[in-house]
């Protein structure tokens, strides 16, 4: 049997080292830690009800080969906690990212807490947040001392003999004016659900959008509280299912508020207005990626959260969720811990 050659190797090792030197290209690393207890009690109409429990773990490396620019690759790997690794499930995570004073852009498939801000429940839900950490796509953002603005496209599903090819464009943008508590910002997605490849005539396309322009007052650090935002605006669906139905437009009422002080927290949303998912019965979470309640013409959701134990690595956060729609109560117990680590 022939033996490798490490001398070869070793000369290898040698000249890559000092190639990345000479270039300048410098090593990036992070690994991501989390764990999840949710446990879902309720009416059992709209959600039923489910324990969630499970850890994730998502290492990533990379190298920057500019200032502005790296490349980094890695995985996310979601295991229940359970006797063996039966129910785990391990993705990809693999992109470039820019970064400049005012523009980022990222494309391939990278977290979703590169997003300025996380997103409402009406456009993505908890379990989504559990389970699908990656967008699969592209990402440009720009952002001053005002405002920021993200645009992304997020490929959900590619298209096969039995899966329906589906993607999400999705903009979100917020103006604060100068040393002003004002707030105008907004949501926008075009969400396509198509056909599955050679589909019979059962099948038909799903557009779908969903528009939010919001106004709101900042009264962070200007009251005993660190933070006091309230949002309120429209919350619209312009949705067709093609072949079969017309437009229709369901739309509504929305209030957004969010008190917290020092380790305390309350998070309260309501709509009230049109049933923002007509579709749902039929088509699930295959269409929508929010929260199942909005088919009901009612929903308030309280958070009331703690951070139990926080430093620059670590938050581990306990919260008590109240959802209240129409017909239907759903209380979430919930036990959040997140770890963060890396030289980014």
């Amino acid at each position: 049997m022939r033996h490798p050659n490490f001398r070869g190797i070793f000369v290898l090792i040698i000249l890559l080292s000092h190639c990345l030197i000479a270039n300048s290209i410098e090593p990036t690393w992070s690994i991501d830690f989390g764990s999840v207890f949710d446990n879902r009690e309720g009416d059992d109409k709209m959600y039923e009800d489910k324990t969630f429990f499970f850890t994730t773990l998502a290492p990533e490396i990379g190298m920057r080969f500019s200032p502005k620019d790296r490349i980094a690759g890695g995985v996310v790997w979601n295991q229940p906690l359970e006797n063996g690794v039966k129910d785990g499930k391990v993705m990809p995570t693999l992109y470039y990212r820019h970064v400049s004073e005012k523009w980022k852009f990222s494309m391939g498939m990278f977290p979703r807490t590169q997003l300025r801000e996380p997103l409402p429940s009406f456009m993505w839900c908890d379990s989504l947040a559990y389970f699908q950490r990656n967008i699969r796509g592209a990402l440009v953002q720009y952002e001053n001392r005002n405002g920021f603005f993200d645009a992304y496209i997020d490929w959900r599903a590619m298209q096969t003999e039995t899966r329906r090819e589906a993607f999400n464009i999705v903009f979100h943008g917020e103006w604060q004016p100068k040393a002003k508590s004002l707030l105008l910002g907004g949501h926008l997605m075009m969400n396509h659900f198509a056909k599955t490849r050679h589909a019979d005539e059962s099948q038909a396309i799903v557009d779908n959008f969903l528009v939010n322009p919001y106004v709101g007052l900042d009264f962070s650090h200007k009251t005993v509280l660190d933070s006091l935002v309230v949002k309120a605006g429209a919350l619209v669906t312009v949705e067709r299912y093609r072949e079969y139905d017309g437009w229709k437009t369901p739309a509504g009422l929305w209030v957004d508020a969010v008190f917290e002080w020092k380790w305390l927290g309350l998070h309260n949303s309501l709509y009230a207005g049109g049933k923002l998912f007509p579709l749902y019965s039929q088509f699930g979470t295959l269409l929508y990626q929010g929260e199942s309640y909005y088919q009901s013409d009612f929903y308030n959701r309280t958070d009331i959260y703690a951070h139990v134990y926080r430093n620059k690595n670590i938050d581990l956060q306990a919260q008590l969720n109240f959802n209240f729609a129409k017909d239907n109560f759903m209380f979430y117990q919930r036990l959040i811990l997140n770890i963060h680590l890396g030289n980014l």
